[in-house]
């Protein structure tokens, strides 16, 4: 065989390695905060390598979570992965795109220990609860969605509709103790304005931040103390 001929053989070979490889790689989708996109190698029926696409996660939260579940899916070769503490919703999102895309390559994500955890996020009406009613301080604990602390707690005093030892509890401490500062005797109509619509990571949703959670919580609480918790109240989604 001439040495043309050989090189040309080999050109070939490399081209059709190289389209085996494309052939293997394929692209999942899942909801974490946002929108999450991955591109995952299988090699021989098992996940090789994964890669983000599209990844708006906080990278000091969600960043470090993806980190650490891709490792613990290559390695063991599973979906049935553990939730990272603070980082739910990322979780959530990252197995069901990983997911998305073995099963676009011929692989039963429920046979590699998958199920669909995504969560169903409850209108404000259905996470806020009153605790108590004392010398017309009504108190409040709210259940947050799509941010990474757990609850508000606050009171409201209802002679001039002012707002009270509020605090967020599984976020940052110094930003749970500058809210409880800043709204401490603010009438809650305007600490509602203040915080209503702040984002995170340039969001265009506008629930996914604290402060917007914290004016969430703050007009359920005024419906109910006006009786008009549900009105106009959205279905969970």
């Amino acid at each position: 065989m001439s040495k043309k001929i050989f090189s040309i053989c080999l050109a070939l070979v490399l081209v059709l390695c190289s389209c085996a490889a494309l052939a293997d790689t394929f692209e999942g989708i899942g909801e974490g905060f946002k929108p999450l996109q991955v591109k995952v190698d299988v090699t021989d029926g098992k996940i090789a390598a994964i890669e983000m696409i599209v990844n708006d996660e906080t990278p000091e939260i969600g960043g470090v979570a993806i980190e650490t579940l891709t490792k613990q899916i290559i390695d063991g070769q599973t979906l049935a992965v553990d939730t990272i503490s603070g980082a739910t919703y990322t979780t959530v999102g990252f197995t069901a795109a990983v997911a998305d895309a073995v099963a676009k390559a011929g692989l039963d994500p429920a046979g590699m220990g998958w199920e669909d955890k995504s969560v169903v996020i409850l209108p404000a009406c259905m996470r806020i609860k009153e605790m108590l009613i004392k010398n017309d301080f009504h108190y409040f604990n709210y259940t947050t969605a799509n941010v990474c602390s757990e609850y508000i707690a606050f009171a409201i005093y209802e002679p001039d509709m002012t707002v009270w030892d509020l605090r967020v509890y599984g976020g940052c401490h110094g930003t749970s103790d500058a809210f409880g500062a800043l709204c401490k005797g603010l009438p809650v109509e305007e600490a509602i304005a203040r915080l209503g619509g702040i984002q995170c990571s340039g969001s265009a949703t506008g629930v996914d931040s604290c402060p917007d959670q914290c004016a969430q919580a703050l007009t359920a609480a005024v419906g109910i103390i006006n009786g008009t918790l549900c009105e106009g109240c959205t279905e969970a989604h």
